[in-house]
């Protein structure tokens, strides 16, 4: 790991200008456009941010956002926000299954989605015995929180399709 978070003086700071992510190492150079990824989206989304150069090189690999200053956390918070925005499924109007491809139209805390997903044992990944993310055919992702905490019918359309 880089050791730009142990030094102060060269603690890293990142700003969002003109529409992209900045690091400025606190080296001396010139501010680079970098992206900001996470590790582990999925299983543990707020450790190990990799900030990437232009060419994909990781520049630097972050414990976590706490060891940045106030600015730069809520900067890449933000970024990370946008490039992994997850809906939460919060009910399932309806579901159906022609042909192999299954339909939904759900309710999700960014508003109404519909979408169709392909294959369930390949695009429906079961994070805990209760707790599901789905991939589109698209490649968007929604999360099921919880299917105790659906309504009956809601769990009723999802056991219908998965």
């Amino acid at each position: 790991m880089n050791d730009a978070l142990t030094t102060p003086a060269a603690r890293p700071r990142f700003s969002y200008t003109k529409g992209a992510v900045w690091l400025d190492q606190g080296d001396g150079t010139p501010p680079q456009m970098v992206r900001v990824v996470r590790a582990r989206p999925i299983s543990n989304a707020d450790a190990e941010i990799a900030i990437l150069d232009e060419h994909n090189h990781e520049l630097m690999l972050l414990p976590g956002l706490a060891a940045l200053d106030a600015a730069s956390r809520a900067c890449l918070a933000d970024a990370l926000q946008a490039a992994y925005l997850l809906p939460v499924i919060r009910t399932v109007l309806k579901t159906e299954s022609h042909y192999g491809n299954r339909y939904w139209d759900v309710e999700t805390n960014h508003g109404r989605r519909a979408f169709v997903i392909k294959d369930p044992a390949v695009n429906v990944h079961w994070e805990t015995d209760d707790r599901l993310i789905i991939r589109d055919t698209m490649g968007n992702r929604y999360e099921i929180p919880s299917l105790v905490v659906l309504d009956p019918v809601s769990r009723a359309n999802v056991e219908k399709v998965i």
